[in-house]
């Protein structure tokens, strides 16, 4: 689970501050991800991550009672390579130059899958920093980083209420506690308004939902391997796609 520290200034970022303390404004410009290991004791002279693995646009600034809240969300649809998010930081402007601004760091990290993985999901990193002024922020907002919750639905295969779905599609749905389920299209359609009830459901079960048909035909591990059933209703493995 992650456990991530308080933002922690670079050599940079505290010349940054003063200049802002001082009047200048301060200019986020984006999220890194990585997955280095480096020490509390070794942030200040960092100029970037130790291992940056992901780049994120910025999605949302927020201001309240002296707390400036930085929002990016990361798609596993646009990682390569899956990796432990150990290190965080957020880079300014300072003049003409972007600078590592400041960085977090997680002792206990989640893992990133990559976009080859059984299932796509996201996730949303936010980090508070302490203005003594909220007009004197501003930031770059990446358009790339502005995402809404129905497009985050499709990216992470959530199945959607009233929406039309094709014999073969693969979808999950939110309510399921275990996300590691696949619900396959038999009978395609349009499903209902209603969230589906799938407390008793097992491999091979078959759920109406609207016009719908699913049935849950595939499970995937934690090692990207997942079982489904066979054209004779038995259970095969195979490697994820």
């Amino acid at each position: 689970m992650a456990n991530w520290s308080g933002g922690i200034l670079t050599a940079a970022g505290q010349a940054l501050q003063a200049k802002v303390e001082a009047g200048t404004k301060l200019e986020l410009t984006k999220i890194k991800l990585g997955d280095g290991a480096e020490n509390i004791s070794d942030v200040g002279g960092l100029t970037d991550l130790v291992s940056p693995q992901a780049v994120l646009g910025i999605s949302s600034v927020t201001a309240k009672d002296k707390l400036c809240t930085v929002t990016g969300i990361i798609l596993t649809s646009n990682v390569a390579t899956g990796f432990y998010a150990r290190e965080w930081g957020i880079f300014a402007k300072d003049g003409d130059r972007d600078i590592l601004y400041m960085i977090a760091i997680d002792p206990n990290p989640d893992y990133v899958p990559s976009s080859d993985a059984a299932l796509k999901v996201n996730a949303t990193y936010a980090m508070n920093i302490a203005v003594s002024n909220a007009a004197n922020i501003a930031c770059t907002i990446d358009p790339s980083g502005l995402i809404n919750a129905e497009m985050l639905a499709q990216a992470a295969g959530l199945v959607q209420r009233n929406t039309a779905y094709e014999q073969g599609d693969i979808r999950y749905d939110p309510q399921l506690f275990r996300h590691d389920w696949y619900l396959e299209c038999e009978t395609a359609g349009t499903t209902g308004s209603a969230i589906l009830d799938l407390s008793n459901a097992t491999l091979g079960s078959k759920v109406t939902d609207g016009t719908v048909v699913w049935i849950i035909k595939r499970i995937a591990t934690q090692d990207e391997i997942y079982f489904e059933l066979d054209d004779q209703g038995d259970i095969m493995p195979k490697l994820a796609q």
